[in-house]
């Protein structure tokens, strides 16, 4: 039987953060309270976490965001960096289980067994654009533009039957 669940999250919320002219990440770091990490990597703070997905930038993700979430955040960073809400932007896909790496090595050109936890990948799976959060072998969440909600959950949901 295949060990795999695929969950569309809701009450999540995605900012990009991007640091001011001068500032960086130790900068950020310092007003959220936590180590950010270099390069593609997830750092964890008390209420957020910041996913790099470009060089000196992050989508920050908060698993149950406030409607003002947002605002708070770039008050919070506003001397270091802007804060841009992509909550409408995207869908979060939570997918768990045994065979969650091996659903996703599916379509992922991606070596996933040569990530550690808390990498960033930022790819494609079935030609639509997707952000993996890689938490362990069977704990990833996708982030991918709400226009490509229906086709990923759809190649998800194809997949699955032939693992």
């Amino acid at each position: 039987m295949v060990d795999v669940s695929v969950n569309q999250l809701t009450g999540s919320g995605l900012a990009n953060v991007m640091p001011r002219a001068g500032k960086g990440a130790d900068a950020v770091g310092a007003v959220l309270g936590f180590e950010i990490g270099a390069g593609p990597v997830t750092s964890t703070g008390d209420a957020i976490a910041l996913w790099g997905n470009a060089p000196g930038q992050w989508l920050a993700y908060a698993e149950a965001a406030a409607p003002d979430w947002v605002d708070q955040l770039g008050e919070k960073l506003a001397d270091c960096a802007v804060v841009v809400d992509q909550s409408s932007a995207y869908s979060v896909f939570h997918v768990t289980g045994g065979d969650a790496q091996r659903l996703l090595q599916k379509g992922l050109p991606v070596d996933l067994t040569a990530l550690a936890p808390g990498a960033i990948v930022v790819s494609t799976i079935a030609h639509l654009g997707v952000i993996v959060q890689f938490a362990a072998p069977d704990d990833y969440k996708l982030a991918t533009f709400r226009s490509f909600t229906n086709g990923l959950r759809h190649w998800l949901d194809a997949s699955i039957p032939a693992l």
